[in-house]
């Protein structure tokens, strides 16, 4: 007696009963109905999702004599025989073990001769990607020109491997990964034909090890089934796959919240006596900071959290115990112990040591909420941490955003007084800095040659970043008499001058704005000088990197300095900057 697989027994019949792609069987169907069928259909997308299932369906619709609104009637010989196979007009090609020119080349010879059964010859041609590049070559120009009758049928994985011939002489079709509830829907409809019931855990692990597969699902049912009679518990898939259960993670999380090592190091110890894999253990416990991640910042994301309700509600209590900070660090270390752990032939040592590590973690300071605490101890009128004049540093380090002008708008009026006008949006403090700056004599490069030099390149990167880039790499001089801006360039930057001759007026009017005179404005080519110095001066000043910011946060402020080097801050990585400013500065 064969057993017939589930994934074959209860392949779609129609493009109706194929699950989670719509978008495809709807097009094909209504093509099928018109007769406007293209002569090659390339149909792309993950593993299990339906392709093979679709192209054979549309051969059967091509050679069905009595289709039903545009799908395959399945009861007459045609449709039946190409289900079994052996339908000599539908021929399946696995290019993975055909993948020569001689095989192409005979395909190509086949499809000459007229359909020997039914209406139409169809090539079906499985993971297209796998053929060499002289097969793809010798399939091109029967796809430039197919005889009258003939239809080629592609699938694959990898679409990016296939020339971009082939894919413009092709109707391509993308499929995507079943959602959680269309996979859950079909596999309970399976089961129940089969006569099996699936407890609602049961149900939620196939599907979660299912990945948008139903394939994969179907399969993932068929081996559960073929262990257990009636009724198919959450117990029954952990046993039959060996998953490891969600209330470990659990346990894991109290551990963290109590700086338990001992318990921590003994559910590894548990999973290693049980023979599970370590491996897997260290990539769920990243699932596990993402879901506690989640709910830390709206319980309602809890949807997007595959556990059962009792385990949520307790997994939300848990998150409650965290900063976001915390467990944005602890997805970003435990993905790295994974990594290293996937790898290592010491998996045991490395998963200890990282739930050692997890267990000892300190919770991150923000420093601008540090200093924003100690100015609210030292009271009104005292000197805080930020005393020196500095810039509070946020985030671990990372510098705040500068300072809002007062409300009588000194700052403004101390920069317009040196000819360096901030317009809105932009940083006052910092044009009010160079003001006291040139006040004191205190600087240097091109802003004593030229005050304001820096702030006009700072709004060219603003509003003409392609002018301003190559400013940076001349070297200003300014005549007060004639009204006279000349910006020197080295010999071999004939380019950037080149391209910014026709923005010289431009220059002259946003020149002649911000230092509140006329400004003419010349570019001289050959002149040796400090260009490369320049530029780096003036780079740090318009588009200064994190640390150089940190440095001179530090360096106004030597309280802010004591305390990034007493805490050992660091600014944060790119894109979490954002998370923590204060809201307050708009």
């Amino acid at each position: 007696m064969s057993y017939e697989a589930i994934a074959r027994k209860y392949r779609p019949e129609t493009f109706a009963e194929v699950v989670g792609q719509s978008h495809v069987t709807d097009t094909l169907c209504a093509a099928v109905r018109r007769d406007k069928l293209s002569h090659a259909y390339l149909f792309s997308g993950p593993r299990g999702c339906g392709k093979t299932t679709v192209a054979r369906l549309l051969a059967k619709a091509i050679n069905c004599p009595s289709p039903v609104d545009g799908d395959p009637c399945g009861k007459c010989e045609s449709c039946r025989a190409i289900a079994r196979g052996s339908y000599l007009d539908v021929l399946e090609i696995d290019a993975a073990s055909n993948t020569g020119v001689d095989n192409i080349r005979e395909l190509r010879d086949m499809a000459q001769y007229s359909p020997s059964e039914g209406s139409n010859r169809v090539f079906i041609i499985d993971e297209v990607h796998m053929l060499s590049k002289g097969a793809f070559n010798a399939l091109l120009k029967i796809l430039e020109e197919p005889p009258a009758r003939v239809f080629f049928f592609f699938a694959t994985t990898e679409v990016h491997k296939i020339p971009r011939t082939i894919l413009s002489r092709c109707q391509r079709f993308d499929f995507r990964l079943l959602s959680q509830g269309e996979l859950e829907g079909r596999l309970a409809e399976v089961a129940a034909a089969e006569g099996a019931q699936l407890e609602p855990g049961a149900l939620r692990l196939l599907v979660s090890l299912a990945e948008g597969s139903l394939r994969d699902g179907l399969s993932l049912l068929d081996q559960v089934l073929a262990s257990c009679e009636g009724g198919v518990t959450e117990q029954n898939v952990v046993e039959t796959f060996g998953l490891i259960r969600s209330e470990i993670y659990l346990d894991l999380n109290d551990a963290i919240v109590d700086h338990d090592p001992g318990r921590a190091l003994a559910l590894v110890d548990s999973l290693a006596r049980a023979g599970q894999s370590l491996g897997t253990f260290a990539r769920g416990i990243v699932t596990d900071f993402r879901n506690l991640m989640l709910l830390k910042i709206d319980p309602e994301l809890g949807r997007m959290v595959d556990l059962p309700a009792d385990q949520l509600e307790r997994l939300a209590r848990q998150a409650a115990r965290f900063s976001e900070q915390d467990l944005l660090a602890l997805i970003e270390r435990a993905s790295g112990h994974f990594e290293r752990i996937h790898r290592s032939t010491q998996p045991r040592i490395l998963l200890e040591a990282a739930v050692v590590e997890y267990t000892r973690f300190e919770s991150r300071i923000l420093l601008a909420d540090l200093a924003r605490r100690l100015e609210a101890l030292a009271g009104p009128g005292q000197p805080g941490p930020t005393a020196g004049g500095g810039r509070p540093a946020t985030a671990a380090g990372t510098p705040d955003r500068a300072p809002k002008p007062d409300a009588g708008g000194r700052d403004r009026r101390r920069a317009q007084g040196h000819g360096v006008v901030r317009e809105a949006g932009g940083s006052v403090a910092a044009a009010a800095k160079l003001a006291d700056a040139a006040e004191a004599g205190d600087l240097t490069g091109t802003d004593a040659e030229v005050p304001g030099w820096t702030r006009l390149i700072e709004v060219l990167m603003q509003k003409a970043p392609r002018v301003g880039a190559c400013l940076m790499n001349g070297l200003p001089s300014f005549d007060p008499q004639q009204g006279k801006l000349v910006i020197a360039f080295a010999a071999d930057k004939e380019f950037q001058v080149g391209s910014i001759q026709g923005d010289r007026e431009r220059i002259a009017q946003l020149a002649s704005r911000l230092w509140q005179k006329p400004v003419k404005v010349e570019l001289v080519l050959g002149r040796q000088g400090q260009q490369e110095t320049v530029r780096e001066d003036i780079r740090k000043q318009v588009a200064p990197t994190r640390n150089e910011e940190l440095k001179r946060a530090c360096a106004d402020d030597p309280a802010l300095d004591s305390l990034v080097e007493m805490m050992d801050a660091a600014p944060l990585p790119p894109g979490e900057q954002e998370q923590w400013d204060d809201p307050a500065d708009g």
